[in-house]
């Protein structure tokens, strides 16, 4: 083989690798590039004594503004039911003092069977003044399990609220249970 051919098929190899690694290291973890982790199967249930809290349509009336303060903080823990479309947020609420949330859910019904196995993601968002999403996207899965995951480094002393987000078939419904702890 000459020199230029080696040369060529060694060049079309360096290419295709560095494509390869340059999709692996440039891939986000969503479409925004957030950071996104999968939420871990879990047996641990809500206290007992942790109320129901609805959870509210996603369009912020609950929350601060500049203008006064919306519906009440809720203390953790809570218990909630959900029941959406593309997304749904929760009440808001403070996170302990060392900045921990835990939020669980099983997903436990959809309007369509291809629901099943589908994954929804929940969201943290600072409420103190303009929302600002804090810690990574988790991923749920809707298989039935429970699963959950925990935030840290949240505001102590800032009101937040987590949202549930479906970003697949904007008609099915999914519907399920869930907990939000300090642990």
């Amino acid at each position: 083989m000459s020199s230029i051919k080696r040369f060529g098929v060694a060049a079309l190899v360096i290419v295709a690798m560095a494509t390869a690694v340059g999709q692996a290291v440039a891939e986000p973890g969503d479409k925004n590039g957030d950071r996104v982790e999968v939420a871990k199967q879990t047996d641990a249930r809500p206290s007992k004594d942790a109320p129901l809290v609805p959870l509210v349509p996603d369009d912020g009336l609950d929350r601060p503004t500049g203008q006064g303060v919306g519906a009440q903080a809720v203390p953790l823990p809570f218990t909630f039911n959900f029941d959406f479309t593309s997304s749904l947020a929760s009440r808001t609420f403070w996170p302990t003092s060392a900045g921990r949330t835990c939020v669980s859910l099983r997903g436990t019904g959809g309007s369509d069977p291809i629901y099943f196995g589908k994954e929804i993601k929940i969201e943290m968002w600072n409420a103190y003044g303009t929302d600002t999403k804090v810690g990574p996207t988790v991923r749920y899965s809707l298989n039935g399990n429970s699963y959950g995951y925990c935030w840290t480094g949240l505001y102590p002393y800032h009101e937040h609220y987590f949202r549930l987000v479906k970003d697949w078939s904007p008609t099915v419904r999914v519907w399920g249970t869930g907990w939000a702890s300090a642990s």
